[in-house]
Order: C-alpha cells, then sequence, then structure tokens
C-alpha cells in the first residue's frame, strides 16, 4: 500500500499512477529511490543522457527520448547544480516545470527561492548548513541577478515557491524591471512566505571613504571581459588624486598611510551611510543596524562598500530562520567565501578616527583574490593599482 505522508499535497496525485520516471543514475538518484521505496511508489525506469549501464538497481535505464520522457511525470534526481541543465534539457522537450518534471527533493521539501545578487549565495550555503533547514526546505536553482543570462526569474519558480526570501529589488534597479520586487510579488502565490533580508550593496562606504561610487574607468578588463568585475573595479580617489598631482610611488604610499582624509569627513561618511542603512531597514524583515554599531570597532564586517563579511551574513541569516521557525545560531559557511575578490584596505585614518581595534595584515586572501602578489598588505594595494590602473 502507498503511503503518501509526507508528500506534498500537490503532487498526490502525480504519483498515484505507474508513471514515475527518475532522471539520473547516481547519488542523488540512489536518495529519490530510497525515499519512493519507502512510500512504495512504484518507478517505472531510469533515465541518463549518457546511459552506460543498461540497467540500475534493478531497473532499466533509458536515454531520454521523446518516447520515454512523454507522458510521464519526471523526477530529476541530479546535484542541485546539474539540475538546471537537465531541466533546460526537458524544456527544449516541450515538458513544463512542476507539471510534467520536478527536481526530485521537491516532492517532499519546500521551495524556497532566494532572489537577489552575490550575498544570497553565502547565505544560501549558511542556510543549508542547518540539519532543520536541510531537512525541511530545497532551494530553488535561481543564479545571482547580475549572472542571470536570462534576464528574469523562472516563471515556474515565481509560482511555486513556498518561501520567497530576497533582499528588496526596487523598480528602477540597474538590472531591469523583471529582477524587481514588483513584478516577481506580482506573480508570486498568494500565499507564498515572504522574507526581505538587507541589501546591504554599496551600503559598506561608512568604512571606505577613499573608494568612489561608481565604474573605475581605469580598471582593465581581464579574461577577455568576461569578469564583471577586474582587479580594481571601484576607483581610489586618495590614490587617484595623488596621481593628478605628480606624486612619486614613494609620496603616495607615504601619504596615504598618513592622513589623506580630515577627521570630519570621515566621521561624516561614518554618519551618512550609518543613517542610509537605518532607514533602508524599514523594509527590510531582517534587521542589521544595530549589529554593526554593536561591532564594527571589534570585527571586519565588510571587505568593501559593496560585500559584508561573513560575520554580517551569518547574523541575517540567523534571523532568516527564525523567521521560519528554527532556532539554530551554529550555522557556518559550508563554501569557500568568494565577495573579498575586490577587497579595499580600510585606511590608517579611518581606523584611527571610528576607533576600530580589529587588525589585519592582509587583504583579498581567499582563492578568488584578485592580487599580483601572494600577499597584498596597505603598501602592496597601493603598488598594484598604480601598476594596474596606472601603469607605473
Amino acid at each position: 500500500m502507498k503511503d503518501y505522508y509526507g508528500i506534498k499535497e500537490e503532487f498526490i496525485e502525480k504519483i498515484k499512477g505507474d508513471s514515475i520516471v527518475v532522471f539520473g543514475t547516481a547519488l542523488h538518484a540512489v536518495k529519490c529511490l530510497y525515499h519512493l521505496k519507502n512510500k512504495n511508489v512504484f518507478i517505472k525506469y531510469f533515465l541518463n543522457n549518457n546511459c552506460l549501464e543498461k540497467t540500475f538497481c534493478g531497473y532499466s535505464v533509458y536515454k531520454p527520448t521523446k518516447e520515454k520522457i512523454t507522458g510521464n511525470f519526471i523526477l530529476v534526481a541530479t546535484s542541485d547544480r546539474v539540475y538546471p541543465e537537465i531541466s533546460r534539457q526537458l524544456r527544449e522537450s516541450g515538458l513544463r516545470e512542476f507539471d510534467d518534471y520536478i527536481y526530485y527533493e521537491w516532492l517532499y521539501k519546500k521551495v524556497a527561492l532566494l532572489h537577489g545578487n552575490c550575498h544570497m549565495a553565502t547565505i544560501r550555503s549558511f542556510l543549508m548548513s542547518s540539519k532543520q533547514f536541510f531537512d525541511n526546505y530545497s532551494i530553488y536553482p535561481n543564479p545571482p541577478i547580475y549572472l542571470n543570462k536570462e534576464k528574469r526569474v523562472s516563471e515556474s519558480g515565481i509560482k511555486n515557491c513556498d518561501v520567497w526570501i530576497h533582499q528588496d529589488i526596487r523598480k528602477e534597479n540597474a538590472w531591469g524591471y523583471y529582477f524587481s520586487d514588483e513584478y516577481l510579488r506580482q506573480n508570486m502565490c498568494p500565499d507564498v512566505e515572504e522574507i526581505v533580508v538587507p541589501n546591504l550593496f554599496g551600503l559598506g562606504k561608512f568604512l571606505f571613504p577613499q573608494i568612489g561610487v561608481g565604474e573605475n574607468l581605469r580598471d582593465r578588463k581581464i579574461n577577455n571581459g568576461t569578469d564583471v568585475f577586474s582587479m580594481f573595479p571601484w576607483a581610489d580617489s586618495i590614490i587617484d588624486k595623488c596621481m593628478e598631482n605628480g606624486m612619486d610611488k614613494k609620496e603616495i604610499e607615504e601619504f596615504c598611510k598618513g592622513v589623506p582624509i580630515e577627521e570630519n569627513e570621515i566621521r561624516e561618511n561614518f554618519r551618512y551611510y550609518i543613517e542610509k542603512i537605518r532607514v533602508r531597514e524599514q523594509a527590510w524583515d531582517i534587521k542589521i543596524v544595530d549589529f554593526i554599531l554593536k561591532h564594527y570597532k571589534d570585527e571586519k564586517l565588510f571587505y568593501d562598500m559593496y560585500h559584508p563579511c561573513d560575520n554580517i551574513i551569518k547574523q541575517i541569516s540567523i534571523g532568516v530562520l527564525k523567521k521560519l521557525g528554527i532556532d539554530d545560531e551554529n550555522i557556518f559557511n559550508s563554501e569557500d567565501s568568494f565577495l573579498d575578490a575586490n577587497e579595499d584596505p580600510v585606511y590608517p585614518v579611518v581606523k584611527n578616527v571610528l576607533g576600530l581595534r580589529w587588525e589585519e595584515t592582509f587583504i583579498r586572501k581567499s582563492i578568488v583574490g584578485k592580487k599580483i602578489c601572494r600577499d597584498m598588505d596597505f603598501s602592496q594595494y597601493i603598488e598594484e593599482y598604480l601598476f594596474w590602473c596606472y601603469e607605473v
């Protein structure tokens, strides 16, 4: 007798018949088979693009021809990173996501749609480290906005997610209306659970008054222009002004290590951006400004004005879990961080004026850090900025 306990209601009718086909023959297929057998759900056969073996766990294995996929409900049992490619393949064959096929975990887990830019990948990593979240939620494969080649979020993902966790994306954003909260909200299922997380992109400038807003026009492209950010995507206005004044390399380094920014400018920059965060967070379900004010002197909180460190993102993730009824603070970033790729230094004078007690000699320390030498301290940062932006 079939046991439908734990199967999401919208899929029960689809698995009642004898039309369940599983796409994949690796570890995730084993997991899928385990769950289905425990429910006494009948499987017709397995699909695999390579089809190197004719059987899998006693079932026949076929290539996903039109004949083998039509009229069946397909559970894609691959890693979540492979799923988007299989999904594209099935769509091109005329199948519809959630109607004709799903990622196998969605059969018994809630679907969470994470929407925003690069910060969301780290939030995802923290959330997935929580056992309770992992056991109950599966994250819909949605790329960060700046890497989304389709220029919009999947319509089926929008309409069928159970939880929508997102940064606040305004109607007039740099990436287009189809990424905005307004567009997504009007296409969401009305009973979706919505959690708005802080969008701190650009708001870390309270620690980096030297960094100009906007693109650094002197930053040359690398990797055939395919990298979204090159070596120094944001201009260092202090070094640029030194070059305008005809200073040499040694003079620039001595100037930057001295007092290149007035104290009142540093304090006003700090006040302005902290207040900006305070105003913006009125639209966020997860508040963060009090955490920043409590910790900024003793902990490094931002890699640059656009990218917060793991300690802030962990705090945001804990807040998301609490909104979902999960009390779990023992979470961690299970993947290598990539947000320090273009890390900027906090100038010595800024540390002194703001009373920052945390110490750090090197920046851009992760594997994705864009630097020429192995170790980039403040002097090396100046050296490489001058080399890259001015060919000095």
